[in-house]
């Protein structure tokens, strides 16, 4: 199991120096420590095929917990459902993966799962910067998981543009 800190220290929540100082230069959050200490007690006791999993960090919005993994494809969605459902329990809200891949356009899909993304275009402003406009169609805005400000908030934490939610009819 890959983890964003040494699988010494998810074990025992203890931080080595290394850890401790990638800490604090924000690189890694309390968040990502803690949730890494659960998947690792969850393998050892419970969910040995979690072994596979590459944890890259966490990331918390306001009630929701995401998870940004990779090959979560290797692992059944029964058991994931599951690790989420301990995961909420515990008290860190609702948690979902997410599978890391570079195409914006997948990862957004995935972030606002059940809804179909129509498009994602790439808007250049004049100052040089640029920023997302995600196209869904107008009738699917109540199958949406999140509010719209919240969806442009989750994504923006994960592209690292600033991000816009369209509306718009087929």
């Amino acid at each position: 199991m890959e983890l964003p800190i040494c699988y010494f220290c998810a074990r025992t929540k203890v931080l080595c120096s290394k850890d401790l100082e990638r800490l604090e230069r924000g690189e890694i959050s309390a968040l990502d420590v803690d949730i890494s200490h659960e998947l690792v007690m969850l393998k050892e006791k419970k969910f040995s095929q979690i072994d596979k999993l590459s944890f890259i960090k966490a990331v918390r919005i306001d009630e929701n917990v995401f998870l940004l993994v990779r090959n979560s494809t290797e692992i059944s969605r029964k058991t994931l459902i599951q690790i989420a459902k301990y995961l909420s329990a515990k008290g860190y809200g609702k948690v979902r993966f997410i599978e890391y891949v570079s195409d914006k356009r997948a990862l957004i899909e995935q972030i606002l799962f059940p809804v179909r993304v129509l498009g994602v275009d790439v808007i250049w402003l004049p100052d040089g910067s640029s920023e997302y406009n995600i196209r869904i169609n107008g009738t699917c805005s109540r199958k949406m998981p999140f509010a719209r400000a919240q969806a442009e908030k989750i994504i923006e934490q994960f592209t690292g543009k600033k991000t816009r939610i369209t509306f718009c009819r087929r």
